[in-house]
């Protein structure tokens, strides 16, 4: 086939590749894919669904229509001290998108591109087909945080951006603010952009997230991406934004409009409503609490060293005290001897480790962590 080969050489993500491996077993617990199981708030359907009825679906604002991005700038604002404006907002279709646009929006082709590891592997694909280069950041000795000790060794002339996703997929872990203020503070004389995946915003644990829209002195370099798949359960709806300076939104928005002009007008109503009537999620986010402290005590008292997330519906265990050979292997002989899904460790870039999505109610996740305990038994050095 005559295809760009960047393209040919690309696989579809390791996470969905166990997960479509877990169809085969009719029984199958899937804990891989982050989608969550928790109802979209009734209202938000209720709205969405008269205003379907009662108005026409025409063609959507280019950037997001004018009410959707005051509540999403009222928002930010509002909560994490930051002090955007409706023209420095694009409404895109889902997160995945915005990381796309501003990607392409912005990468030369050898430009290098900082990521911490564990991270969300939907960056390198678009990183690569924009002619950029991964580096990577190891930050599993320092507790998976990033550092900025750790920072200044990996930058080069041609850093080009630095990816922060904190919450963290996979690990649940966030950035205490002294890093994050050291982080920032380094990053203020340097002509890198960052790139701040804050999709999980919404799902921490002890109030202690600190969004990077706070930085106001790094407003014309930082790129936040956020959405309300993970928030408010609107997967299907596909429906994210970005932040960013008037400046660099102005780039950006040309890579939207020739990529899909803008989100349908009934998702983006959808999360409209979302914002201005059901922005209060806190009962979702104590039942995702709840379920990661139960896998959280469930691992560590079979013996697997687990940091215990502060956020998102992930807990990332480790599988150093096993004697097998690889995350993969274990993925895939939990998934044949007891059909219990979940993630490597390798499918975020570091080794000797395990993704569970608590995205089952408990007594769910307790018939596969008894599974898991049944497994792990067996492979304990």
């Amino acid at each position: 086939m005559n295809i760009n080969p960047k393209v040919i050489n690309q696989e579809i993500s390791l996470i969905r590749q166990i997960s479509i491996k877990s169809r085969e077993y009719k029984d199958v617990i899937d804990l891989t894919i982050g989608e969550p199981d928790l109802p979209i708030p009734c209202e938000i359907i209720e709205q969405t669904t008269l205003y379907m009825k009662n108005n026409r679906m025409g063609y959507p604002m280019l950037g997001g229509s004018l009410e959707i991005r005051k509540e999403i700038v009222n928002f930010y604002n509002t909560k994490y001290g930051s002090s955007y404006k409706t023209d420095e907002v694009i409404v895109t279709a889902g997160a995945t998108e915005a990381i796309s646009t501003t990607l392409r929006a912005i990468l030369n082709e050898g430009d290098e591109v900082l990521i911490p590891l564990p991270f969300y592997p939907g960056y390198l694909p678009n990183i690569d087909f924009n002619g950029g280069k991964s580096i990577f950041i190891d930050t599993t000795s320092d507790e998976l945080q990033l550092t900025v000790e750790t920072l200044k060794k990996h930058l080069t002339p041609k850093t080009k951006a630095l990816i922060l996703n904190y919450p963290n997929n996979p690990s649940g872990m966030i950035l205490s603010k002294k890093n994050l203020d050291e982080i920032m503070n380094f990053l203020k004389d340097k002509g890198i952009y960052i790139i701040s995946d804050e999709i999980y915003s919404e799902i921490t644990f002890d109030n202690d997230f600190i969004s990077v829209g706070k930085y106001d002195f790094l407003k014309e370099k930082i790129i936040l991406i956020n959405g309300f798949s993970k928030s408010h359960s609107m997967t299907g709806w596909r429906l994210g934004y970005i932040l960013t300076s008037k400046k660099l939104r102005d780039q950006l928005i040309k890579v939207h409009q020739y990529t899909i002009t803008s989100p349908s007008i009934v998702s983006q109503y959808g999360g409209y409503i979302a914002l201005s009537k059901c922005s209060d999620i806190s009962s979702y986010t104590k039942e995702y609490k709840k379920r990661c402290e139960y896998v959280y005590n469930r691992l560590n008292s079979m013996g697997i060293v687990t940091l215990r997330p502060k956020g998102t519906f992930y807990v990332f265990g480790s599988l150093n005290n096993s004697s097998l050979n690889s995350s993969l292997d274990f993925t895939l002989d939990l998934l044949e001897k007891k059909h219990v899904a979940v993630v490597p460790g390798i499918a975020f870039g570091v080794e000797g480790y395990f993704r569970i999505s608590c995205t089952k109610p408990v007594k769910i996740l307790k018939i596969a962590l008894d599974k898991i305990e049944n497994y792990i038994k067996k492979y304990r050095s």
